[in-house]
C-alpha cells in the first residue's frame, strides 16, 4: 500500500508540476517576453539580421550583445553599434571585414562594452 501511495504521489507530481509551471509563466520551451527595442537599435538590428548576424536584448528592450560572425559584418556595420549604448559584449571572428582601427573607435565609443576577437578552434 505505501508502495502505491508513493507511485500515486509521483504521478501527481509529474502530471501537476508542468501545469503549474505553465500558470506561474515559466515554461522550458518558451523565452520570456523582451521589451520593445528603442528606435535608435531598429535599424541596427535589421542590419545585423540581414547580414546573418547574432544579437541578444536585455529584459528591457535594449541590444545587450552581439556576434559578428559573417563575412557582410564590416567597418560600416560597427559604426552603426557605436549607437548601441546598452551593448555590454561585442564579439567578433575572421570571417569579418572588419579592421582593427573601427575596433578601436568602437572601443572608444562604448568604453563598457567588451569587444573581443573570438579565437579559432
Amino acid at each position: 500500500m505505501k508502495t502505491q501511495l508513493m507511485k500515486l504521489k509521483h504521478i501527481l507530481i509529474a502530471v501537476l508540476l508542468p501545469v503549474f509551471l505553465v500558470a506561474c509563466g515559466e515554461s522550458d520551451s518558451e523565452e520570456a517576453p523582451q521589451g520593445e527595442l528603442p528606435a535608435n537599435e531598429k535599424a541596427v538590428v535589421e542590419a545585423l539580421d540581414s547580414i546573418g548576424a547574432q544579437y541578444g536584448q536585455s529584459d528591457e528592450g535594449p541590444l545587450d550583445w552581439v556576434l559578428l560572425n559573417t563575412e557582410g559584418c564590416d567597418d560600416a556595420l560597427l559604426e552603426k553599434l557605436k549607437g548601441c549604448k546598452n551593448l555590454k559584449t561585442i564579439r567578433y571572428t575572421s570571417g569579418t571585414k572588419i579592421t582593427a582601427g573601427a575596433i578601436d573607435a568602437l572601443k572608444n565609443a562604448l568604453p563598457n562594452a567588451e569587444v573581443e576577437k573570438l579565437k579559432e578552434e
